[in-house]
C-alpha cells in the first residue's frame, strides 16, 4: 500500500536509521571539503539539497556528489522565500532548478526542500501539483548561524530519533559544519544509528 505525507519531516520507524541532509546554496570551499570528510567518516549515504544556481556555478562539485553515490535533491533555483511569490514564479523556479541540476549531475530531482524550509498551504499544494516530494526535517543543527561546535552537536544528538531527518549545511563560509558533522556522526554511531538517504527512509515507510 502506498502512503503519502504532505511534508516529510521524519519517518515513523523503530529501526535506528536516520538521514543526514545537507543544503548547499553557496560557495566551493566547504562543499569540496565535505566530500572527503564524509568518505573518511565512512558515511556513504546522505542527501544533498542543492540550488540550481549553485549547480550551474559549481558543476564539477555537483557532479562529484553524484559520482560519490550521494542522493541529489532540489533546493529550488534561487534561495528565496516561496511564500512571497506567486504560483507561476514557483513553477518556473522548480523547473529551472530541475534543468540546472540535471545538466550538472544527470539527476532529475523529485525531492524538494524549500529555501529556509519556509512554506504555507498554497506553496505545499503547488509543489505537490508538480509531483515534488517536500522534505523538511525534525532535527535542526542551526549550523549556519551557531559557531560553537558543542552547541551544534547538542542540538542534534540528543534529539535524534529513529527515522529522523537531520538538517545540516555545506555552505561557505560555515566551516563549523565540517567540524560538527565529524562529532555528530561519531556520537550517533555509538548510539547504534546507521545512515540512509531520504529516499531509502521513504521507501521503507511506504512498504510498511
Amino acid at each position: 500500500m502506498t502512503k503519502t505525507m504532505q511534508v516529510l519531516s521524519r519517518i515513523p520507524t523503530n529501526q535506528k536509521i536516520v538521514a543526514l541532509t545537507f543544503d548547499i546554496a553557496n560557495g566551493h570551499d566547504v562543499p569540496q571539503r565535505m566530500l572527503p570528510l564524509l568518505r573518511k567518516l565512512g558515511v556513504n549515504k546522505a542527501t544533498f539539497f542543492i540550488t540550481g544556481i549553485w549547480a550551474e556555478e559549481h558543476p564539477r562539485i555537483a557532479k562529484r556528489l553524484r559520482q560519490r553515490g550521494y542522493e541529489i535533491a532540489s533546493h529550488g533555483y534561487r534561495h528565496q522565500d516561496y511564500r512571497k511569490h506567486n504560483n507561476t514564479w514557483i513553477e518556473n523556479e522548480v523547473k529551472l532548478a530541475q534543468k540546472a541540476i540535471m545538466r550538472s549531475t544527470g539527476v532529475w530531482p523529485r525531492l524538494f526542500r524549500t529555501p529556509g524550509g519556509d512554506m504555507n498551504r498554497r506553496v505545499i499544494h503547488k509543489l505537490h501539483s508538480m509531483n515534488q516530494t517536500i522534505v523538511h526535517w525534525d532535527v535542526d543543527s542551526l549550523d549556519w548561524k551557531l559557531t560553537r561546535i558543542n552547541t551544534i552537536v547538542n542540538r542534534v544528538v540528543p534529539y535524534t530519533r529513529p527515522g529522523s531527518i537531520i538538517l545540516l549545511h555545506a555552505n561557505d563560509p560555515w566551516d563549523q559544519s565540517l567540524k560538527a558533522v565529524s562529532i555528530i556522526v561519531g556520537k550517533l554511531r555509538r548510539k547504534g544509528y546507521r545512515f540512509a538517504t531520504v529516499s531509502e527512509l521513504l521507501r521503507q515507510w511506504q512498504t510498511l
